[in-house]
């Protein structure tokens, strides 16, 4: 492995890249390690290949810098976390901890963004509160600029791959799934145009509502779309798009239309698994569970 191919110097000269733009050292930290873990567990469509990005968000001022984190706790088992449109890492981790704070407390939790930037790969914050001993699920959603999936049916594009992703505890290693709501995410095609390749079969329709491997159809211009998830029964891959949308959108009494938004919508729901049965006796069972289904 080469020295600009260790995950060790790509850390630190993402966080320095980072802290050059103006980014305090705890939160260009926290953002690249989060990019660089997703990358190290194969998911390079949420990893470093977004560093570049996020400098260019700083660039043009849609990603800031060093701005303060507020919450809310709009009830006893509720919370809002502004993001001030800083790393969308920083703010999905405050937002977690708040979740497993309240959980902890009160049994459940729901807590929802507002101008929070991209977040990277979900699954990393249900899978802090899995380690924490909560079921945790999460959503996230795109406003209109990240509208790439298709209607089952359709030829353009109203919903984001709005992603769902759910942690539990076990005896051992806790429980991660995470995936999105179309048959890909936007970032793995833009991996594979960025290789030179081209994408499996059945994941994008080009402008013309035709089957195509070629990445290049996708982006246009005319722009294609992605196919929603479930092949034949797609429609069951949109309802779960849509109810993304709902928790990232809609609850937080933000318009699914408007160009002025920018950013995920991101909603965690936390489940103290005390609750309802003792950690231990869950941890149990679901470790039974999963031997159960090697």
């Amino acid at each position: 492995m080469s020295d600009l191919h260790c995950p060790k110097n790509i850390q630190r000269i993402g966080s320095l890249l980072f802290q050059a733009s103006g980014a305090g050292e705890a939160e260009a930290e926290l953002a690249t390690a989060e990019l660089v873990k997703s990358s190290l567990l194969g998911h390079d469509s949420h990893g470093v290949m977004r560093i570049p990005e996020y400098l260019g968000f700083i660039e043009d001022g849609s990603l800031k810098t060093q701005v303060p984190i507020e919450t809310k706790q709009t009830s006893a088992t509720t919370a809002e976390v502004d993001c001030g449109y800083g790393f969308g890492a920083v703010g999905a981790t405050r937002a977690i901890e708040l979740g497993i704070e309240i959980a902890t407390e009160q049994g459940t939790a729901c807590v929802v963004t507002r101008r929070c930037n991209h977040v990277g790969r979900l699954g990393s914050y249900v899978h802090m509160a899995a380690d924490a001993g909560m079921l945790a699920i999460a959503t996230c959603n795109s406003p209109i600029y990240g509208h790439h999936v298709l209607p089952f049916g359709g030829r353009e594009g109203r919903l984001a791959t709005n992603p769902i992703a759910y942690g539990a505890p076990t005896a051992g290693n806790p429980i991660v799934a995470d995936f999105s709501t179309s048959v890909s995410p936007e970032g793995k095609v833009r991996f594979y145009r960025n290789e030179g390749k081209l994408v499996p079969d059945g994941w994008i329709l080009d402008s013309n509502g035709k089957p195509t491997n070629d990445p290049n159809d996708f982006y246009g211009p005319p722009k294609g779309g992605i196919l929603p998830l479930g092949g034949g029964a797609g429609h069951k891959g949109y309802a779960l798009g849509l109810l993304v949308e709902i928790l990232g959108a809609v609850l937080t009494g933000e318009s699914t239309t408007s160009t002025e938004t920018f950013g995920n919508g991101v909603c965690f729901l936390v489940i103290n698994t005390n609750s309802f049965t003792q950690t231990d006796t869950f941890r149990s069972l679901l470790t039974q569970s999963a031997t159960y289904m090697e």
